[in-house]
């Protein structure tokens, strides 16, 4: 089975048509749609053994990748590297709870009792299930419930807020699909709220050139390029300090893909190293 879904996959690549998205159209297929010859998230996952969390996961993972031909050596890397009976149930609460333990996350939750201590507490229920006492779904949502208020009582638009909302985002049992996901997603989302606000881009700004590429869009100004080209050079003509900063903001951005090419990569190590589960009779 491991050696007819990299044969899928191989094919798809030699021919031209892995793509990123869409998972199975005309054709052409994303790393899930090569496998299963469909849309189907869970087809893969039943197909070869991943934990469903884990098999969502693999897209955004991919995509992250650039250029193209990064992408396609790390979708097959996915695969060769995934021993034949790995038990990988453990690896979705072991991914999340080293989300959890990000240094910088920590460091902006420390002002809110609650929310960190409802860090604490998530973080205690993943190690739970890594040794295989997993919590019961009362459990879970008590402590899901915990963080959503902690969440609520920070401020809006603040990066406390963000991080808070990291930790409710990992309030679910490994077992549920879009809980890693949703966790490395917040977390990217708040590093890279860190980043804008260091080098003083501000929401204020980011609405400035959202504004300023409408208005060239009506008026047909610098219609000679095209997607951010044109927002680029429109900032040149007219803006150039504002210019500069969206520059820095254009690399912090393309920066911030960098975390989950980081996981991507562990979540290969651990699977690596997971026990074996069942061995194939010859």
């Amino acid at each position: 089975m491991k050696e007819d879904a990299l044969d899928r996959l191989r094919r798809h690549i030699a021919a031209g048509s892995f793509v990123y998205f869409p998972a199975w159209e005309d054709g052409k297929a994303n790393v899930i749609g090569a496998v299963v010859e469909a849309d189907d998230t869970p087809a893969y996952a039943a197909r070869l053994g991943y934990p469903l969390a884990l098999a969502d996961m693999l897209p955004m993972f991919v995509n992250s990748f650039r250029p193209q031909a990064e992408a396609e050596r790390f979708a097959e890397v996915w695969l060769e590297r995934t021993p034949v009976g790995a038990d990988l149930t453990k690896v979705v609460s072991h991914l999340v709870l080293d989300l959890l333990a990000n240094a910088e996350l920590a460091t902006l939750i420390a002002g809110h009792p609650e929310a960190e201590e409802g860090r604490q507490a998530i973080m205690a229920l993943h190690r739970r299930a890594i040794d295989g006492d997993e919590p019961d779904r009362k459990t879970w949502k008590a402590a899901r419930l915990a963080a959503v208020t902690a969440t609520d009582a920070v401020a809006e638009g603040t990066l406390e807020r963000r991080a808070a909302q990291v930790v409710e985002a990992a309030a679910w049992p490994g077992t549920m699909r879009t809980v890693l996901r949703d966790t490395l997603n917040a977390l990217g989302t708040a590093e890279l709220q860190l980043s804008l606000s260091r080098v003083g881009w501000t929401e204020e700004d980011e609405s400035r050139v959202f504004h300023i590429r409408k208005q060239a869009e009506t008026d047909g100004y610098k219609a000679e390029f095209e997607g951010l080209a044109r927002v680029l050079a429109i900032l040149d003509a007219d803006h150039p300090a504002l210019a500069e900063q969206f520059r820095v903001r254009l690399e912090l951005v393309e920066e911030s893909g960098a975390r989950s090419r980081a996981v991507a990569w562990q979540a290969v190590e651990m699977m690596e190293q997971a026990p074996i589960a069942a061995r194939m009779s010859v």
